[in-house]
């Protein structure tokens, strides 16, 4: 295992009520609950075949962890005020622990495949940053080789804004950012449209 790797994921106790709450309001609490299980196994599928410790950030202590992660994985307390400053004391746990490359998502892409949490990695090689933009205006993927905690200031969380302000202070930092393709994430009832037809989003 590649310890000097790390792949930090951030998640939510699976609980009705407190997961994808914008879904929940069109599909009611059980549905959007059933959404964020199914979003999470397709993740977790996804990373579960890298070879690189796997950090699992929870909103609150959870009252068990799959065994479906493995050994690979630990899990841990999400620390902070708003999502900006638990994300970079997850960075900065996680680079106390001797990683030298960190990178980190949620699970509300079903588009996130391993090839792409591979490229970040190797991206980081030749560049400062890796960020994976999503459709939205936010992103799906950060990566760094370092504590960055003024990446994750003055940013409007849940809006449109979150990649463009992100890569406005990158830019004006001089830092060499990889850009991933870009991805859907899932927030929205209307977002779930083409994964209910194909079949990989069951209600």
């Amino acid at each position: 295992m590649n310890s000097k790797e790390a792949l930090i994921l951030f998640l939510r106790n699976p609980v009705a009520g407190q997961v994808k709450t914008r879904l929940a309001q069109i599909l009611g609490n059980e549905a959007a609950l059933a959404v964020y299980e199914q979003l999470v196994e397709l993740t977790q599928k996804q990373v579960n075949v890298l070879d690189l410790p796997i950090r699992l950030y929870f909103d609150s202590i959870p009252e068990f962890v799959s065994n479906k992660w493995g050994n690979k994985f630990s899990a841990h307390l999400q620390t902070g005020q708003d999502l900006g400053s638990r994300m970079a004391n997850a960075f900065l746990e996680t680079f106390e622990t001797g990683a030298e490359k960190t990178v980190i998502i949620g699970s509300d892409c079903p588009d996130l495949e391993t090839k792409h949490i591979r490229e970040a990695f190797s991206a980081l090689d030749q560049s400062d940053v890796v960020l994976g933009p999503a459709v939205d205006g936010g992103y799906y993927l950060l990566g760094t080789k370092s504590h960055s905690p003024e990446l994750f200031e003055g940013i409007p969380w849940s809006t449109d804004r979150v990649f463009g302000i992100t890569l406005e202070k990158l830019q004006l930092s001089r830092k060499n950012v990889w850009i991933l393709p870009k991805l859907n994430d899932v927030d929205e009832a209307s977002d779930l449209d083409p994964y209910l037809r194909s079949g990989k989003i069951n209600l």
